[in-house]
């Protein structure tokens, strides 16, 4: 990233130049070194600024280019674009610096003619005390621009570095700080890292593979359990909220046992299944006298969610943004966190909790919710469910309201 002349380059612009003795041989000697794109060393003169210029310009350039092969690159099942996701934000460098900038002045431009707004990559701004938080942080107007491109083209997402599940991490690595894969999966501290490697390493990790829970069908079915032990006498009935809790419990057992099975099997096939990311040690850990699991066991398993609010309304007939539906909100999202956390201490395998992207499952589940169920108000009679444990996108609330409920 560092600007220089070659000789027959800088001899073209020779006679533009007011600095001209020894200025060539000066700038060709850093063409190999490590000189920051600000330093003092590099003479200030016409050919260093159209230097810059030049190399801001082709940055701008590589990352348009970059979002526009993101954004067409269809080489997923069923012709899905790839997942991508970039973390930034922290680089104090000139060179980091405008790196981030370009990516954020991309972002903000959209794509193309018709300036789109970009699906990939997913853009993740990390929050750092003393980088780009306040006024006066080195980042802190990149900060700003990220929140202006936030507001126009709803990225960058925002990781916060300083989290106190973050804690451990190294402030002179930038592969320790904390970081999302893609919108909602969080990298935690691996519980297999090598000897004498920081587990909150989060480089060449990723998610190995995710199971989605259908909340709202859950609750329908605790609803349905309740209704048939009418032989019960009343008053001793059981709660269909603890019939529900109950069957959560074991369809995050049956989850857990669904991830095994599939990363058994991915661990059985052969490093050529996947040449290019082993060869290049794109996987963290990667061993080949030990095969790939060697590397996957870095990765993340993952148990999701959808339709939470919808959940809540089945069974206390609110949702999460009052006091009723967030009391038993909290009791769901405990028990994940508390069962993944139980799995993987006993698997020694990262298991986590997964905010789930359902972008296409939460039309999926919702049609075969109302072959099964029909049309219930505040529950079915959308064609989707609400992603993940969001806020239901139709309620009246304020930015910070929703960031709040949601966290």
């Amino acid at each position: 990233m560092v600007p220089y002349v070659r000789k027959s380059f800088y001899k073209h612009f020779k006679d533009g130049v007011k600095y001209v003795g020894g200025l060539s041989d000066t700038i060709y000697e850093h063409i190999n070194n490590t000189l920051p794109i600000d330093s003092d060393e590099y003479p200030r003169c016409d050919v260093y600024d159209y230097a810059i210029d030049m190399t801001i310009k082709e940055i701008h350039q590589a990352v348009e280019g970059m979002y526009h092969n993101l954004n067409t690159l269809q080489s997923r099942s069923g012709n899905q674009l790839p997942f991508t996701s970039i973390n930034y934000g922290t680089c104090t460098l000139p060179e980091g610096r405008m790196i981030t900038k370009a990516l954020l002045e991309v972002s903000i431009e959209g794509l193309g003619n018709l300036h789109k707004t970009s699906i990939f990559p997913c853009g993740i701004f990390q929050m750092m005390n003393g980088v780009n938080r306040k006024p006066g942080d080195p980042n802190y107007d990149l900060y700003r621009l990220a929140l202006q491109s936030t507001a126009k083209r709803l990225y960058p997402n925002y990781a916060n570095v300083d989290w106190t599940n973050n804690i451990g991490y190294d402030r002179n690595d930038p592969k320790t700080y904390f970081s999302t894969m893609g919108c909602r999966t969080a990298n935690g501290a691996d519980i297999n890292a090598e000897p004498g490697t920081n587990p909150q390493t989060k480089d060449g990790r990723g998610n190995i593979c995710p199971v989605t829970i259908i909340l709202p069908t859950l609750a329908m079915e605790a609803k349905h359990l309740q209704a048939i032990q009418n032989v019960i006498p009343e008053g001793k009935k059981p709660d269909a909220i603890n019939i529900f809790m109950t069957l959560l419990h074991d369809a995050i057992y049956d989850a857990k046992d669904m991830l095994l099975e599939r990363f058994n099997w991915i661990c059985s096939q052969p490093a050529e299944s996947a040449k290019f990311m082993y060869e290049n040690g794109t996987m963290l850990g990667y061993k080949p006298e030990e095969g790939i699991r060697s590397a996957l066991k870095h990765g993340t398993l993952v148990i999701g969610q959808l339709g939470l609010a919808e959940c809540l309304q089945i069974l206390v007939g609110c949702d999460h943004t009052e006091p009723e539906g967030m009391r038993l909100a909290k009791e769901i999202e405990e028990l994940f966190r508390r069962l993944c956390a139980r799995f993987k201490t006993d698997e020694h395998l990262n298991f986590g909790v997964y905010y789930t992207p359902a972008e296409n499952l939460c039309y999926t589940a919702m049609k075969k919710f109302r072959e099964k169920y029909g049309i219930i108000e505040k529950v079915s009679d959308r064609d989707f469910f609400t992603n993940s444990i969001h806020v239901p996108v139709w309620k009246e609330i304020s930015p910070f309201d929703k960031i709040d409920i949601e966290s």
